[in-house]
């Protein structure tokens, strides 16, 4: 099925540069100022801008990577981040946030509504700028194909994968998705056809929710990380689009 994870594995990153540019979108101040510095040091183009400045009307170029820099409560950051991913310039621009609320439900509620990534402030300089650059990279390193691109989105997310067969868990991190399937990084090669037991984590720890899978391709990147592609089986199948954010953003 397309878009499920099992279409072969996406080009080897390399390829051209970075093309495109970060939108940050906050109010001014030191933490807006940091993000935009430490991005600018990892070599990416960078603008700023308030949600203000945002929607008062300018057609704005759509960014390569949108981040939220969020002070608010998390009613004002779930308006804001509504707001944003209605916003012309912006539709299918991933969306990385930076919030200092740790809380379960703010860390899922976020990527359940479509966000890419949720980082908690205060982030460091090397996790705010891996996870930049990974949804910066993402279409240039996705599949070509448009239809197939529509139906996954980025979504950084940490797991650990059950390996039945070894009776063996080792970690990972799902880096985007579909309702049928996903793509996970991780240190340890996989096989076609293995099943594994996918559990999801929160920002600190396991949510205890697991998803069945079956591996459908392996490839090997150049940095050494195992990449693979799933599909989603069983019973789980039906929970997983609720759970990655498919039912709330009418992908499918």
């Amino acid at each position: 099925m397309a878009g499920d994870g099992s279409e072969g594995p996406p080009p080897d990153g390399g390829g051209p540069p970075r093309q495109g540019y970060a939108l940050i979108v906050g109010p001014v101040g030191p933490d807006r100022d940091w993000a935009a510095a430490t991005l600018q040091e990892a070599g990416l183009e960078v603008a700023a801008a308030t949600e203000e400045e945002i929607m008062g009307g300018r057609d704005w170029v759509p960014p390569t990577l949108l981040v939220l820099d969020d002070h608010g409560t998390r009613d004002e950051r779930k308006a804001s981040q509504k707001r944003l991913q209605k916003h012309p310039s912006f539709v299918g621009v991933p969306l990385l946030i930076l919030a200092y609320d740790a809380d379960i439900d703010s860390y899922t509620g976020a990527l359940t509504k479509g966000a890419a990534g949720y980082l908690i402030k205060p982030v460091g300089a090397d996790e705010f700028t891996i996870a930049a650059q990974k949804l910066c990279d993402w279409k240039r390193n996705a599949d070509r194909s448009e239809k197939r691109r529509r139906l996954r989105r980025p979504l950084l997310m940490k797991v650990d994968i059950d390996i039945r067969a070894r009776k063996l868990r080792v970690p990972g991190e799902l880096v985007d998705a579909s309702g049928a399937g996903c793509r996970i990084e991780l240190k340890e090669e996989l096989n076609p056809g293995d099943l594994v037991r996918i559990v999801l984590h929160g920002h600190e720890d396991s949510t205890h929710v697991a998803l069945g899978a079956e591996v459908r391709w392996h490839r090997v990147a150049p940095s050494g990380v195992h990449v693979v592609g799933v599909r989603f089986t069983g019973t789980t199948a039906l929970l997983a689009g609720k759970l990655l954010g498919f039912a709330s953003t009418g992908m499918t």
